[in-house]
C-alpha cells in the first residue's frame, strides 16, 4: 500500500491569487499547494479522497489511469468541484464508479451533481456513479478498508477516514478544528496521522487549527511513525524553513509527495 498527497493547499491554494509574499513568489515546487486531495494504492486498487477543482491536473500530473472508488469528506467547493472531471474515468473504464458520501452532504451533493446519478441517454459524456451514503460503518474494497471517523470543522461536520490494509493504520483527518472523545478511540494505535494545519501564526481560526494547535492534537493522538500536516495556506511560511522548526516526526506534506508503505 502507498498513499500520494495529490493537492495539499487550503481553499485558495497557493500561490494565492493576488499575493506577493515570500511564500507565493517561491520558486520551491514545495511551496506551490493544490486544493486538498489523497490518492490510496494497494495492488490494483485505487482509491481518492475528495475531488477539488484541481482534480484533473492532479491526475495527469501523476499519471492516474484507474480510480476504483472515491470518498468524500464533506460539501466544501475546493473538496467536490473536481466532480466532472471523473467523465474520463467512466468513460475509460466504461463503468459507474461507487462514491462514499456522508449521509449529511448527501442531499448538496443531488442538488448539485444529480446528473451524474441518474440514467442518462445514450453518448452523452457525463460522470456515472454508483452513490453509497455512509455513516459509521466501515467500507471494505479488495484488501483495503475504510473506517468513518467523524471531526468538526468549526459549526460543521466532516467525515474523516482510518484506511488500512491490515497492517498500517493511516488516518486522514482534513478541514479539522476539533476532534470528538469517540473518534480519538477510534485513533488510538494509528501508524500514521494526516492532519490539516492552516497557518503558522498564532491567531486562531473558527473552523481551522493552526499549527501549535495541530501539533498539539497529534500529540494527543500519538501515532506511531509519523504525522503529515496539510491543507496548508501561504500564512505557513517557505516549507524548508518551516520544516527545520518542527518537531521530529512532524512532517509538512507536499504536493505530489509519495509514502510507500510495504
Amino acid at each position: 500500500m502507498k498513499f500520494v498527497f495529490l493537492g495539499t493547499g487550503t481553499s485558495g491554494g497557493v500561490p494565492q491569487i493576488g499575493c506577493s509574499c515570500e511564500v507565493c513568489e517561491s520558486t520551491d515546487r514545495a511551496d506551490t499547494r493544490t486544493r486538498c486531495s489523497l490518492w490510496i494504492i494497494d495492488g490494483p486498487t485505487s482509491v481518492i479522497i475528495d475531488t477539488g477543482p484541481d482534480f484533473r491536473s492532479q491526475c495527469l500530473q501523476n499519471s492516474i489511469s484507474h480510480i476504483s472508488a472515491i470518498f468524500y469528506t464533506h460539501f466544501h467547493a475546493d473538496h467536490v468541484f473536481g466532480v466532472d472531471d471523473i467523465r474520463a474515468y467512466t468513460c475509460l473504464q466504461d463503468q459507474k464508479i461507487p462514491i462514499y458520501l456522508p449521509d449529511f452532504m448527501e442531499e448538496r451533493f443531488r442538488a448539485c451533481f444529480g446528473y451524474t446519478i441518474t440514467e442518462q441517454s445514450p453518448g452523452l459524456t457525463r460522470p456515472k456513479f454508483l452513490l453509497n451514503t455512509i455513516q459509521d460503518q466501515t467500507i471494505r474494497l479488495d484488501n483495503l478498508s475504510f473506517e468513518p471517523a467523524e471531526i468538526s470543522h468549526g459549526s460543521e461536520r466532516v467525515k474523516g477516514y482510518v484506511f488500512s490494509n491490515g497492517s498500517v493504520r493511516v488516518a486522514y483527518l482534513i478541514d479539522c478544528k476539533s476532534i470528538p472523545e469517540e473518534t480519538m478511540e477510534k485513533l488510538k494505535g494509528v501508524d500514521i496521522l494526516i492532519l490539516s494545519a492552516l497557518w503558522k501564526t498564532e491567531k486562531t481560526h473558527p473552523a481551522h487549527l493552526n499549527l501549535t494547535q495541530a501539533i498539539e492534537l497529534s500529540r494527543r493522538i500519538g501515532p506511531r511513525t509519523a504525522t503529515y500536516l496539510s491543507h496548508i495556506s501561504h500564512q505557513m511560511g517557505v516549507h524548508v524553513e518551516t520544516q527545520q522548526n518542527l518537531p521530529e516526526n512532524i512532517l509538512l506534506a507536499h504536493d505530489g509527495l509519495e509514502i510507500d508503505l510495504g
